[in-house]
């Protein structure tokens, strides 16, 4: 795909604000894609805070590629565009009747990325989320998300206090959709959790 097809056979779903993507589904070769794009942003931003995001979530996709409730990333477009996988489905919202395994299955999808090294800080936005048509999570929108190398200071310093923030993000959004299922263990440190949120911007 490049940027006449991408103008001609897309649709735009989602404006992004200042520097952050359009998000847009668009036809290629006969299937359906998702396109994430900051083209459109003004000229400063564009080439500044929209270019380091859709260069940074391109690379955390590739980082991702192989794994279960992540969609697998394509094709980059241009610097300012890339297309992935379309998940046909829905995104989570509070009173789902959920299968009891989608918050395990979620857990484990959370757990992998970690093992990649990336963390994704914005797990108590609902729609992050989204159930596929078999009823199956997939984790979308890594804009505020971060890689780590697999080793060096950050990695072995900031990177698991970034993970407590996901695994506290994470049960907060269980809380939220699904309370009943939330055990002891979970209350406790969600609990502990809440004492420090307010200090961090993306929780």
């Amino acid at each position: 795909m490049n940027r006449k097809d991408l103008e001609k056979n897309s649709v735009c779903l989602v404006k992004g604000r200042f520097g952050k993507p359009d998000l847009s589904r668009a036809e290629l070769g006969g299937r359906t894609v998702m396109v994430k794009d900051v083209r459109k942003r003004k000229f400063f931003l564009r080439w500044t805070l929209g270019l380091w995001l859709i260069q940074k979530e391109w690379k955390i996709y590739s980082r991702l590629i192989g794994m279960k409730g992540i969609p697998h990333p394509i094709e980059r477009i241009d610097r300012f565009a890339f297309c992935m996988e379309f998940i046909s489905g829905r995104p989570l919202s509070r009173g789902e009747n959920l299968d009891p395994s989608f918050f395990s299955h979620l857990k484990q999808v959370l757990q992998e990325i970690h093992a990649r090294g990336v963390v994704h800080l914005d797990l108590r936005h609902k729609g992050n989320i989204l159930i596929s048509e078999l009823g199956e999570p997939f984790l979308i929108d890594f804009n505020s998300s971060f890689a780590f190398k697999k080793q060096g200071v950050l990695r072995r310093y900031l990177f698991p206090l970034l993970c407590w923030i996901d695994h506290g993000g994470f049960l907060k959004l269980k809380e939220r959709i699904s309370p009943s299922s939330m055990t002891s263990e979970e209350r406790a440190f969600l609990k502990q959790f809440n004492r420090f949120r307010k200090l961090w911007i993306f929780n």
